[in-house]
């Protein structure tokens, strides 16, 4: 970010025009000779007003792209990763404490903005790190395109998925899909199994459970076909091109989401 990107950045929130901005500029450049364009600019945004936080990491937005589980540190603090898509690619994130970690639960493929983050370097690329000061926002809807639009949210093929450490959005054709029903917990949606006339759910203990439609898939993409497991309501789905959003666990694929069913024989 240069010394005029600065500007167009701020000059909606200030009430001095571009000429004056650029005199302000020059005159903390003649006061510390050692500080260049950009530096200036940012403290004389912040003489009018704008944090320097705010213009060094202007705000992400983008769609929710998966939420992990929630974890903690050795201290005892709760956290969680996520990442968010958007048109510049995919960012990992990490949110510290209860308010952000119970805001993000029901966030998947929803628009926010991220404001006042840290990011820190580490082995796996930049983490984008949402602390206490930090804010999460959710946006309309209707101000981003769908994360179905999204280039950066695929990858090329299943086989690139299995590489993924996280899901990500495919498209393949399904060409065997039998269905059968599971007894699941209504909390959690894990597999609940029979004891002395009851269900025990691993997680929840004695539960009353639910009927759950299992899709045993067969799918195919250029990659290969590959065995595929999709837990839900959602309409026969063989010789049909799938929309959706994945993951890897260990050989099976599992369907996490299915955003379109195309059949491609009409």
């Amino acid at each position: 970010m240069c010394a005029e990107e600065v500007w167009n950045y701020i000059k909606d929130r200030v009430s001095i025009d571009r000429e004056e901005f650029f005199k302000m500029v020059s005159e903390i450049r003649e006061k510390a000779k050692f500080i260049n364009e950009k530096g200036a600019a940012i403290i004389a945004a912040e003489k009018l007003g704008i944090m320097a936080d705010e213009i060094l990491f202007p705000p992400i937005i983008g769609r929710v792209l998966e939420i992990g589980p929630v974890k903690r540190t050795r201290s005892g603090v709760p956290y969680r990763m996520f990442w968010i898509v958007n048109s510049s690619g995919i960012k990992s994130c990490v949110a510290f404490g209860d308010q952000h970690v119970n805001f993000l639960e029901d966030l998947e493929d929803k628009l926010i903005k991220i404001s006042k983050y840290v990011v820190a370097k580490t082995t796996f690329g930049p983490l984008t790190r949402v602390t206490e000061i930090s804010k999460i926002e959710v946006l309309d809807d209707d101000l981003y395109i769908p994360i179905t639009d999204i280039d950066k949210a695929y990858v090329n093929s299943i086989a690139e998925l299995k590489k993924s450490r996280i899901s990500k959005l495919c498209k393949a054709v399904v060409i065997f899909d039998q269905v059968t029903e599971l007894s699941v917990c209504p909390i959690c949606g894990l597999a609940v199994s029979p004891s002395n006339g009851d269900w025990v759910c691993s997680t929840h203990g004695l539960v009353d459970p639910e009927l759950r439609k299992v899709h045993r898939l067969q799918v195919s993409d250029e990659s290969g076909i590959y065995s595929a497991t999709f837990y839900g309501e959602v309409e026969e789905l063989k010789n049909k091109l799938i929309v959706f959003k994945a993951t890897f666990r260990g050989e099976e694929l599992y369907i996490l989401k299915i955003y379109s069913v195309q059949n491609i024989f009409e």
